[in-house]
């Protein structure tokens, strides 16, 4: 039922009760004095008696009564706008993003709150997208900068050692050192901007919890999946299954394969699942070959991901769907 539709029916069901809850009150009091008491009252008057003023304040507790009845009803509106206000405030700011609202009615407001429940889920999908892409550039430019860094203080040593033969030519040390410099500040100036696949060869290694990591993933692309209704499912026979491997990594392996069934496998859902240590994420989509422009690309990263965290990586595809295998080697 719409707001709209709801609230009129409200008025006219408070037009309308005002006055039979006044009749009703009063023919029943009106009964009740005739029967009970008006002999004993010897025959006052139902206006006269004790029982007039007595149906007044039945009148003002049955109107009050109806009053708290419809406020009940605003109230609730209320708090539903003022919850929604407060939701997308906190999702506004920097501090945290809210959590998605129970939709308890499919009226205009519930329509709204999943809306919001959208924008909710869209802007996490960001966040997670932007932190792992940080995380990533972070770790792999750190690693970068030390093994630039370590010839550098090499070469530093070694001018030091030869400044003394090189005595009559300052400006050949001086400049020496300053191309040094150069090097350095240009290292610490540095910024990755993209990586398209696995091949880079500095992965730290480290222990993977293997269940948070995936349901992490799995609500950063609920939103994009709900968009092509897709459903996600997740399950695990071991919640304490882990890798010796690298988050970041992982996650960039994992991602490509969602991004690839969310974009090539018209599929209705898509199964993760943990079983003895053993990742396995099957679709129910149309399969794709090697020769597909996009599924060749897209296993070509996945492979290459893979054998850079010595993951072995297969697969089966067919008119059915598709299904990977990463077993940790």
């Amino acid at each position: 039922m719409t707001l709209k539709t709801k609230y009129r029916t409200l008025l006219f069901v408070a037009i309308g009760s005002v006055p039979v809850v006044l009749l009703g009150i009063s023919v029943a009091m009106s009964i009740l004095y005739d029967k009970a008491f008006k002999m004993k009252n010897d025959g006052i008057p139902f206006h006269e008696s004790y029982a007039y003023p007595v149906m007044l304040i039945a009148f003002v507790l049955a109107l009050g009564m109806l009053a708290w009845l419809f406020s009940t009803s605003i109230h609730s509106l209320l708090s539903k706008i003022t919850l929604l206000n407060k939701t997308i405030r906190e999702l506004a700011s920097n501090e945290r993003i809210p959590d998605t609202l129970t939709i308890k009615s499919e009226d205009e407001i519930g329509q709204l709150s999943q809306s919001v429940n959208l924008l909710i889920e869209r802007t996490t999908y960001r966040e997670l997208e932007l932190a792992q892409q940080q995380e990533l550039q972070k770790e792999l430019l750190q690693k970068l900068r030390h093994d630039i860094h370590t010839p550098l203080t090499a070469i530093r040593l070694q001018l030091f050692y030869l400044e003394d033969q090189l005595q009559g030519q300052p400006k050949l040390v001086e400049s020496l050192h300053a191309q040094i410099q150069y090097i350095t500040n240009l290292t610490n100036a540095f910024q990755l901007q993209s990586f398209d696949t696995g091949e880079q060869s500095y992965v730290m290694q480290e222990e993977v919890q293997l269940v948070p990591l995936l349901q992490m993933m799995i609500k950063k692309w609920q939103y994009l999946y709900r968009m092509q209704n897709i459903t996600l499912h997740f399950q695990h026979d071991d919640l304490q299954a882990t890798w010796l491997s690298n988050e970041l990594w992982l996650q960039r392996l994992f991602d490509n394969v969602l991004q690839n069934t969310l974009k090539h496998a018209q599929a209705s859902k898509l199964e993760v699942t943990i079983k003895d240590g053993q990742v396995v994420m099957c679709d129910d989509g149309i399969g794709f070959t090697t020769e597909d422009e996009h599924g060749g690309l897209g296993l070509k990263i996945i492979q290459d991901i893979a054998k850079t965290l010595n993951i072995e990586a297969s697969l089966q595809s067919n008119k059915n769907g598709t299904t990977f295998y990463f077993t940790h080697q």
